[in-house]
């Protein structure tokens, strides 16, 4: 799987170099439930979700900071013997996302699982006019600070949705109908 992200990044990387502005949305769920197994954890879901409780919101929380410094690993290497040997690709990551909780569906209390409920489009776009590509996890903050996790889908459809963007690419190992946050 490491050597597939990588292989991508290396074309995002390409794709930046050519002053094309990116954003990308990254979701963690083979890390999250490695993350779980090695604490002896059982992941929980319910209508699709995961059912986020402290456990998992930790392990949500600890693969998606590593996942990041990943990305942003294979996003700052150049490409040898190729005209992006050197390049410099600048990358933002930030609390782009305000979450609400989904709360209580069916009788589920879905704890630290949410939704997007704002997009801080403008900040996005400040910086990818500055020339750097933005990564989004697929985490939400509330207004009072509260850590959500949110389906990587739905990060990625609320960004494409408020940047106006032209394409929305999803990356993924997994098919459409197995959707678990």
């Amino acid at each position: 799987l490491l050597e597939r992200l990588a292989s991508f990044l290396h074309d995002v990387n390409l794709l930046a170099a050519l002053g094309i502005r990116l954003a990308l949305v990254h979701g963690a769920r083979p890390q999250i439930e490695a993350e779980l197994k090695a604490k002896g954890v059982r992941s929980r879901y319910s209508q699709g979700l995961r059912i986020t409780d402290e456990a998992a919101l930790t392990a949500v929380k600890e693969a998606s900071g590593v996942l990041r410094f990943d990305l942003e690993a294979l996003l700052s290497q150049g490409l040898p013997n190729s005209p992006m040997a050197g390049a410099r690709i600048r990358v933002s990551s930030g609390n782009f996302i305000t979450a609400r909780p989904i709360g209580v569906r069916k009788g589920v209390d879905f704890q630290f699982t949410g939704a997007v409920r704002k997009v801080d489009a403008a900040g996005m776009l400040r910086e990818l006019d500055a020339g750097e590509v933005v990564i989004v996890p697929h985490l939400g903050y509330s207004p009072t600070g509260e850590v959500s996790n949110v389906a990587w889908e739905d990060v990625a459809e609320s960004v494409a949705v408020a940047l106006h963007a032209d394409k929305l690419l999803m990356y993924t190992d997994r098919l459409p109908a197995d959707r678990k946050g």
